[in-house]
């Protein structure tokens, strides 16, 4: 199952970006920093950062979770939130100072891996999903102090993905039971269940505000990627699935909406980035990235660069209009 094996080490040459290949792990968690000019990802019992512009290795913070399985940033950038642990041993979160690289607030009570960690889009609550079938949510303070308010369970399996509304009202969780729940913030009560998916549903990511970008308001959507081969795309303030995207041929790890929602970039098990039409079941264009499985996909904050990371511990970086790749890696080098 992958969330028992995202965390066996895997040997490979190096790369431009990623890890040595001695302690080469998959890149479960990748996001650009507020500023855009760090890509963080997640390394052996660490959180790394390399720079955009040349993919050079910038610094390290080492954490106490020994694989890192979710990384995400809150208040503006002030906060970063890691989640991960030890499948079937332990699990938890930490919660830093981004920039200080001082621990605000940890908790490894788990007993299972903490698979996802997420923030509400004003930072006032924090979610983290495990595969103990729980998902915890947190009242965050001023600084940092961290409160857990409710343990969300109605989950059947293992949690694998969590993320917010825009407007923070709702929590969407996705799990190994097959099942996409939503849940009230900040009650925890759970409002309604989808059961359409299949398989495994591994991934989720909610489409931006019109509102955000200038544009007209629009109701939440968010979409789902599962080991059906489907990407399946909701409305979950009303209990509505909208439409079913069929074209890919394995399963679904990775989804990252565009930063103006006009498209949707979906990545798996066959190494190909897909780009979908927000609007539509369309695939608008698509290419091989990795040769390998893609764990991991980010968006930079501008919306021009799109990131990648796979099984073998290699990040890639593109151009998100066009699919080009702007950090080809080094020549092989065993």
């Amino acid at each position: 199952m992958r969330w028992l094996i995202l965390f066996v080490s895997f040997l490979s040459c190096e790369v431009l970006f990623g890890q040595p290949a001695s302690r080469r792990l998959p890149i479960t968690a990748l996001t650009f920093s507020p500023d855009g000019n760090t890509l963080t990802a997640s390394g052996p019992g660490s959180v790394v950062g390399y720079s955009v512009k040349d993919g050079s290795r910038q610094w390290a913070l080492p954490c106490v979770l020994p694989r890192v399985s979710s990384i995400s940033f809150g208040r503006e950038g002030h906060f970063l939130a890691i989640a991960g642990g030890v499948p079937g041993a332990v699990g938890g979160v930490q919660l830093t100072q981004w920039g200080a690289n001082t621990i605000l607030f940890q908790a490894t009570n788990r007993s299972d891996l903490v698979n996802s960690v997420s923030f509400s889009p004003d930072s006032q609550y924090m979610a983290a999903a495990g595969s103990d079938g729980n998902v915890e949510l947190f009242k965050i303070g001023e600084r940092g102090r961290s409160v857990a308010m409710q343990s969300m369970a109605g989950h059947a399996g293992p949690v694998l993905a969590v993320a917010f509304s825009p407007d923070g009202r709702l929590a969407v969780s996705t799990s190994a039971d097959r099942s996409v729940k939503v849940w009230e913030i900040p009650t925890g009560k759970l409002l309604r269940s989808f059961s359409h998916h299949t398989a495994i549903v591994h991934c989720l990511a909610f489409r931006p505000l019109g509102s955000e970008f200038g544009g007209e308001a629009r109701p939440a959507f968010c979409a789902t990627g599962s080991d059906d081969h489907t990407v399946r795309v909701w409305q979950p303030e009303i209990g509505r699935m909208v439409r079913i995207v069929r074209h890919h041929q394995g399963p679904i790890f990775a989804l990252v909406y565009s930063r103006d929602g006009a498209q949707l970039f979906s990545a798996g098990k066959e190494g190909i980035v897909r780009v979908i039409d927000s609007e539509s079941d369309a695939i608008l264009r698509q290419w091989q990235a990795h040769d390998d499985w893609i764990y991991a996909l980010a968006i930079s904050p501008d919306g021009r660069t799109l990131a990648t990371g796979d099984w073998s511990g290699e990040i890639k970086v593109w151009e998100a209009a066009t699919g080009r790749l702007l950090t080809p890696s080094k020549p092989s080098a065993h």
